[in-house]
């Protein structure tokens, strides 16, 4: 039996008084995700874990069945850099540093630089002189690795600010910490950064990490660098296609088609779709509904309709990593709710479509993100 997933990146939310009193998925037009609501099962998954930041590698590494209180290493930056093909040594510490847009007050206006070009980008980074021991290796509009060669400092007593967390917030109020201390040489990077309204902005820092491989054959579709570094640390395959940005204007039916392509060589294969994260993070309910209906058309209802021909069983899962909110742009730990249908899944439920407040109200408890693979499937990772 084959297992598909598709993790809708940050599609939970709330009701809002300007959409009827629904949430974005509610107010959107979803009818393959509601086909597979009134086909199959439904339940939550709790995501976010006590004590970890809450986001998308906890999340996603759960989701492979991996307990994030044991294989979490600080922080996505280093799945980034392995999927740039960066090499490391245990003593570098590697950051996230996102390109920001700040105002004539100092204040962070825009954690993405406004979704900066690739052209755009790559003429800002040219005006950025830096010394050793700092490397930046660009990936992807306004998302870049920054390298410490030889860190003397570990990583886990290093406070950075989220900058998605922090947006309308005094720069001086945000500056990077080591032992509750500015610390000057991040602080410095950022500061002669500055060009014209823009900045580099470090964050998420973490080191080499070993975690042990799934014991399935795992297919990732994504455009996330963090995403296609974890799965390739876990032994997974990774399909990045051309047109896949992680935006709205993703090319989500080249991911579908890369999946489907891809059926006979894998047990698990997971399509990962980050459009309404980023839409959220910028509070557009407008922008979610859209890239949250686009995910329903051009990925879940294909994926469906092409599974429904196959002679060999599967289970089609449909999971967010986490809520976020475009009420302010934030995370949320909520346990979110998810929709399964397949082979020998009968209906647990009375409900006509996908609903956050619905499936919370007919499930009866919460299951782990890192059972919720091993449960449907059968198939383990090395962890489990």
């Amino acid at each position: 039996m084959k297992l598909i997933v598709v993790i809708p990146d940050g599609m939970g939310d709330l009701r809002y008084p300007e959409l009827d009193n629904l949430s974005p998925t509610e107010y959107a037009d979803t009818p393959g995700l509601d086909e597979i609501v009134r086909r199959g099962q439904v339940g939550l998954a709790q995501t976010m874990i006590d004590g970890l930041p809450l986001g998308s590698l906890v999340g996603i590494l759960g989701l492979l069945g991996y307990p994030p209180l044991d294989y979490f290493p600080l922080g996505r930056s280093i799945f980034e850099a392995r999927a740039l093909g960066i090499p490391l040594a245990d003593q570098d510490v590697v950051f996230r540093c996102n390109i920001v847009r700040v105002d004539r007050y100092q204040r962070l206006v825009d954690f993405t630089a406004g979704q900066i070009s690739e052209t755009e980008a790559r003429d800002y980074l040219a005006t950025v002189k830096l010394a050793a021991p700092f490397e930046l290796y660009h990936d992807l509009s306004y998302r870049n690795v920054l390298i410490w060669r030889d860190c003397p400092l570990p990583a886990h007593e290093m406070a950075l600010m989220e900058p998605h967390e922090s947006v309308g917030q005094m720069i001086d109020s945000l500056l990077p910490r080591y032992r509750n201390r500015i610390h000057m040489p991040l602080t410095h990077l950022m500061r002669t950064s500055y060009c014209q309204g823009l900045m580099l902005w470090p964050w998420g820092p973490s080191q080499a990490a070993t975690i042990p491989p799934v014991s399935y054959r795992l297919t990732m579709v994504t455009a996330l660098s963090f995403v296609s570094g974890l799965t390739q640390s876990v032994g997974g395959q990774v399909i990045i296609p051309v047109g896949a940005t992680g935006y709205l204007n993703s090319d989500l039916a080249a991911k579908c088609a890369a999946l489907i392509g891809q059926l006979p060589e894998l047990d698990v294969g997971i399509i990962h779709c980050n459009a309404p994260d980023e839409e959220a993070h910028v509070q557009s309910l407008p922008g979610k509904i859209q890239a949250i209906e686009a995910i329903d058309r051009l990925v879940i209802s294909p994926l469906l309709h092409h599974l429904d021909t196959l002679a060999e069983p599967y289970r089609l899962l449909i999971c967010p990593d986490h809520y976020t909110c475009c009420l302010d742009g934030r995370h949320r730990p909520d346990p979110v709710p998810f929709a399964v249908c397949g082979h020998q899944l009968t209906p647990n439920h009375h409900l006509c479509g996908y609903s956050e407040t619905a499936i919370n109200r007919a499930s009866t408890g919460t299951i782990k993100s890192y059972d919720l693979i091993p449960q449907l499937s059968g198939y383990r990772s090395s962890a489990g």
